[in-house]
């Protein structure tokens, strides 16, 4: 009875308030949805976060959705309920390596703190915008701000490498996966890491949490393939947000899968015009020579090669992807793996080719009877070789003859980039397929620019009147300085009479060139430090990872030119392909 007489006299005294008995039960009812928050919470407020442990929310507290029960206008009061919580590492940029709980929520949907699943097609729907934080696996997350250092120090970072082989050689490379993990783990894993890395400059005597590992489930340090996974999706996200859309990906897949779905996506976006800074001009590139009545716009491409291909497929111009790098042929070309590797033999492979080997075991008998003891290191494993497919385009083809300007073999190097486009030529860089990629990039004669320089232009202009093709027909093609001087015979008229980089003095001011005809092969350097890095990549990754590279490297060029007063802008696409 005196239960009753208090539930009575607190529904009196809802009138006081202008309250209802339904505002009552509403009150209950997300007080105690809101039960598994506070909890939570208290459990971050009781545990100091230099031991233990921030926790991670979804992006959503209420329901979005106006047709559901539990949808609010505003995160105000948390509607979601379920609350679940794993344990996980995430990686700061100024507060080292952390413990956290990775909290998830319920309502139809399964709510993560980077996004929510859909069950009706097995998706993972990524928030609007970048986060602060980025899952880069189950149990691992990456600053977005500890990622973009990671992604500078790519496009900026060098570091040297010392191998002793019969004298000493110096290797350059760009910044790995790897060695951004190294330095995390050396340099800023730990708050105070300039400290305990440098104990005898500072106090002799220092605290005894320097040397204590805080016990966790999960490792807090970081390893490469969270780097690598984590720039992927960071530099998704970012695209996405760009284009005011929302990454999707496969809930039911593995991370590395996962992922190569959207890589592939944005490499085919990227074909062609898709960089960002194609239709890049600046007082150094777009020039304008004449007087008022006859105004004359210069415009000039450079093409160049680079053999830092991924591997691919023996057979010729086949561009089908490799199931693994280890693999010599592609799917659809697995059954020559039966036939003889000889060039011209269609033989099958003999029985003994399949045959486990039995001579290293005889070796090991025999040292065994020496008394020999054969250490288990001195025998590399398989994954010891390194890539060593003979398919990789990292191989070095272009071979110089000294004949009637031949130009580069048809042999050449596989892989031509350029600046602001990109395409990769499988097998070699014919002058065929280097007119097709270049109408790729100019598809309109309003797009096409007045000088197309190519250390082959020779051949490329006499490979288009062989066929007629008169696409760029009011593009002059001269040769750079470099290579006429050093790879184009005087002899030869035809070459002399297209080519000559002196026959066109709209090139020249001031007895200097207007442009820098050599840029290809000063940005080919630059390119070049990613070989290492890129050999054992797929094809999507390779492909995704130099576009990323260049369109920052774009970026930080001409944000560069701006600030150096060349007045940067860029071309309306509509000017070069019209509004269809």
């Amino acid at each position: 009875m005196p239960f009753m007489m208090g539930i009575g006299q607190l529904l009196a005294s809802l009138d006081e308030y202008d309250l209802t008995f339904p505002d009552l039960t509403a009150f209950v009812r997300l007080a105690c949805m809101a039960k598994p928050f506070i909890r939570q919470c208290m459990t971050d407020i009781r545990h100091p976060t230099s031991t233990l442990q921030k926790s991670l929310y979804p992006f959503l507290l209420a329901h979005s959705r106006p047709e559901c029960v539990n949808y609010r206008d505003g995160d105000e009061v948390a509607t979601l309920t379920d609350v679940n919580t794993f344990r996980a590492s995430l990686f700061t940029l100024r507060d080292g390596s952390l413990p956290v709980h990775s909290v998830s929520t319920y309502c139809r949907r399964i709510y993560y703190p980077n996004y929510w699943t859909n069950n009706t097609d097995s998706t993972h729907i990524y928030y609007a915008g970048v986060p602060s934080v980025i899952q880069a696996a189950r149990h691992f997350y990456i600053e977005a701000a500890l990622l973009e250092l990671f992604a500078a120090t790519k496009v900026f970072g060098w570091y040297c490498r010392l191998s002793l082989i019969i004298i000493m050689l110096t290797f350059h490379s760009r910044m790995s996966s790897m060695n951004c993990a190294h330095v995390y783990n050396y340099a800023l894993a730990q708050r105070h890491a300039y400290i305990s890395n440098n104990r005898r400059a500072f106090d002799a005597t220092l605290p005894r949490a320097f040397d204590e590992e805080f016990s966790w489930q999960y490792t807090l340090r970081m390893c490469d393939t969270d780097v690598l996974n984590g720039f992927f999706i960071y530099s998704l996200l970012l695209e996405k947000a760009e284009h005011s859309s929302c990454l999707v990906l496969p809930h039911d897949e593995q991370q590395r899968i996962r992922i190569d779905v959207a890589l592939s996506e944005r490499n085919k976006e990227m074909e062609g015009i898709g960089q960002e800074a194609y239709p890049h001009a600046c007082d150094l590139c777009f020039i304008v020579i004449g007087d008022d009545d006859s105004k004359l716009k210069i415009q000039a491409a450079v093409c160049d090669g680079n053999t830092i291909g991924h591997p691919c497929c023996a057979v010729h111009d086949c561009k089908v992807p490799l199931m693994t790098n280890r693999h010599r042929f592609c799917p659809d070309h697995q059954d020559l793996n039966q036939r003889c590797a000889v060039d011209g033999c269609d033989e099958a492979l003999e029985d003994a080719y399949f045959k486990p080997a039995k001579a290293l075991f005889q070796l090991r008998a025999r040292l065994k009877r020496a008394g020999v003891t054969l250490p288990l290191d001195s025998v590399p494993s398989p994954s010891d070789s390194g890539s060593s497919n003979p398919n990789s385009a990292d191989e070095d083809l272009e071979v110089i003859v000294d004949s009637e300007c031949d130009g580069k073999p048809e042999n050449g190097n596989k892989h031509l980039r350029a600046r602001f486009v990109r395409a990769t030529f499988f097998g070699s860089e014919a002058v065929s397929a280097v007119n097709e990629f270049a109408k790729a990039v100019f598809p309109t004669a309003t797009s096409t620019p007045e000088y197309f320089v190519f250390d082959n232009n020779c051949k490329l202009h006499a490979h288009q009147d062989a066929i007629g093709d008169d696409h760029f027909a009011a593009t002059g093609m001269p040769v750079d300085v470099f290579h006429f001087n050093s790879k184009h015979k005087e002899t030869d008229t035809y070459c002399q009479q297209h080519c000559n980089p002196a026959a066109f003095p709209e090139l020249i001011s001031g007895g200097k060139w207007r442009f820098n005809t050599s840029i290809c092969e000063q940005t080919n350097i630059w390119l070049g430090g990613y070989q290492a890095i890129l050999r054992d990549m797929s094809v999507h990754r390779y492909n995704f990872y130099l576009d990323e590279m260049i369109k920052r490297r774009n970026r930080y060029v001409i944000s560069e030119s701006e600030r150096r007063g060349h007045s940067p802008w860029m071309i309306s696409m509509e000017t070069l392909f019209g509004s269809d």
